[in-house]
């Protein structure tokens, strides 16, 4: 009987550990879309060449590329296939002036966006940045009055989901089960 325990807390002990949040995978076909508001009113996408024109605000991942700028050109935003999200500070000087509050939406995710956070700040000295989920599949970010280390300084977020354990480790925790179950009818 103590193995069947034993069994049953093992699989309830991997279920809990494999249920933590995990950095994010974006699949290469993830669309994003974003808006932004503030200093900027227009934020300007890789697949339209960055130009200002209708859809601009909407570009696939591209892993080795920058995906967005905003249409002052003065914020860059990249995202990597890790679920980081770089941000750019584009202004060519260590102070970007100004409120800009960003959006983003991603089409094409296999699971919902657990948490946004912050996740180095070495390259800021001043300001407040706010990174937020605001649904499944759904963050914002927001920049005010930023000042940076370094001219072309930049700062790293993280996109996490929880993990979900895989079939094959469901069907062991289950198993497990089973087998207490089976043994708790046997002494019955």
């Amino acid at each position: 009987m103590k193995t069947y325990r034993t069994l049953a807390v093992a699989a309830a002990a991997w279920l809990a550990a494999t249920s933590a949040q995990a950095a994010y995978t974006l699949p290469a076909a993830t669309v994003i879309t974003g808006q932004v508001s503030g200093a900027s009113t227009t934020l300007l996408g890789l697949d339209h060449g960055f130009a200002d024109e209708p859809g601009s605000n909407t570009t696939a991942l591209a892993p080795s590329d920058l995906e967005f700028l905003s249409g002052d050109a003065l914020v860059a935003i990249d995202f990597f296939s890790d679920g980081q999200v770089q941000v750019w500070n584009n202004s060519g000087a260590t102070g970007l002036a100004g409120s800009y509050s960003f959006s983003f939406s991603f089409a094409g995710i296999g699971l919902p966006i657990a948490s946004f956070a912050l996740l180095d700040l070495s390259g800021v000295n001043g300001g407040s940045i706010s990174a937020q989920l605001t649904g499944p599949n759904t963050i914002s970010l927001t920049l005010n009055n930023l000042s940076f280390t370094s001219e072309f300084g930049s700062f790293t977020t993280q996109l996490s989901v929880n993990a979900v354990p895989e079939p094959t480790s469901l069907a062991l925790a289950g198993a497990g089960l089973g087998l207490l179950a089976l043994r708790r009818r046997a002494r019955a």
